[in-house]
């Protein structure tokens, strides 16, 4: 069984000091990354937050938004760092004579210092107090992400299957192919040579050379059948415990160089034919798995 890694989940805890909200957004990406928003006052959650994703998912960049929402009857009061705006205007006053720049430093300038104001009870602290709460909010959204990740990964594996089934049908068709692809040289060689010697026997023992060293440096059967090795693999992952995401990428992989060697060997258009086809069916293959955790 195979998960997806995009997913969305949003849940809620509602405690008498306040409302919390989490947000998770969950899309594919080669490793874990977690991404967290907080309130400024729960900013000391962040690496809690990012243990708790990583204990839950494997693969895919998640994006974590966490909403604070106070009773009104709390009402909190606007408090401006007077020391900190103090300092701006120092500084830019002083970077203004250095450089010698026109103007005056105004209201507007300092008032566009996000840090110079900060509402009564939203200074980063001590707040462990405030993660059951919290984790209680997280754990609802990665629950709901989990499952959106679950039902797209039963519509991955629908499609995996189907575009493997795809594959071992191209392949089956390469196999069948080769004696005819033999037999089709040895007539087209011995054609040629017939009319080069103008009709004098063609000596059997050395067409017959000809066509084994044909047959020797044509030879798929060892590429053929790590191929069907790895497609053998791949359906075994499917119906396992993941994550496999990473392993049927380098399967992948491999499958594409063993079909790029057959195309290098196929002396015969239909057969080339077909590992065009297989290498689309590959290529399909690998932009599906890319959302595979």
């Amino acid at each position: 069984m195979i998960n997806s890694m995009t997913g969305f989940g949003r849940a809620e805890c509602v405690t008498p000091s306040g409302r919390y909200v989490c947000e998770l957004q969950s899309v594919n990406h080669r490793y874990l990354e977690v991404r967290s928003r907080l309130p400024k006052r729960l900013s000391g959650l962040e690496f809690q937050v990012l243990r708790a994703v990583q204990a839950r998912f494997s693969r895919g960049r998640c994006d974590v938004t966490v909403i604070e929402e106070v009773p009104e009857e709390r009402p909190r009061k606007l408090r401006l760092n007077r020391p900190l705006a103090r300092a701006y205007l120092d500084a830019f006053n002083t970077l203004r004579e250095e450089l010698m720049i026109p103007g005056e430093v105004t209201l507007d300038l300092l008032f566009s210092q996000r840090d110079l104001f900060e509402l009564e009870g939203e200074e980063p602290g001590t707040v462990e107090v405030d993660w059951p709460e919290v984790h209680t909010a997280l754990e609802g959204a990665m629950n709901a992400v989990a499952e959106m990740r679950r039902e797209e990964g039963r519509s991955l594996e629908a499609a995996l299957l189907s575009h493997l089934d795809l594959v071992e049908d191209t392949l089956a068709s390469i196999i069948a192919r080769v004696p005819e692809v033999v037999r089709g040289y040895k007539i087209r060689l011995e054609g040629r040579l017939q009319r080069l010697l103008e009709g004098t026997p063609v000596d059997p023992g050395r067409l017959e050379q000809e066509v084994a060293l044909l047959a020797d440096r044509s030879d798929i059967a060892e590429e053929t059948a790590r191929l069907t090795s790895h497609l053998r693999q791949f359906r075994e992952l499917i119906q396992q415990k993941g994550p496999h995401g990473r392993r049927m990428e380098f399967l992948l992989q491999e499958m594409q160089r063993e079909a790029n060697t057959i195309g290098a060997k196929a002396n015969d258009a239909r057969t080339s034919h077909d590992v065009v086809a297989l290498k689309s069916v590959l290529e399909q293959l690998r932009e599906q798995v890319q959302n595979v955790e």
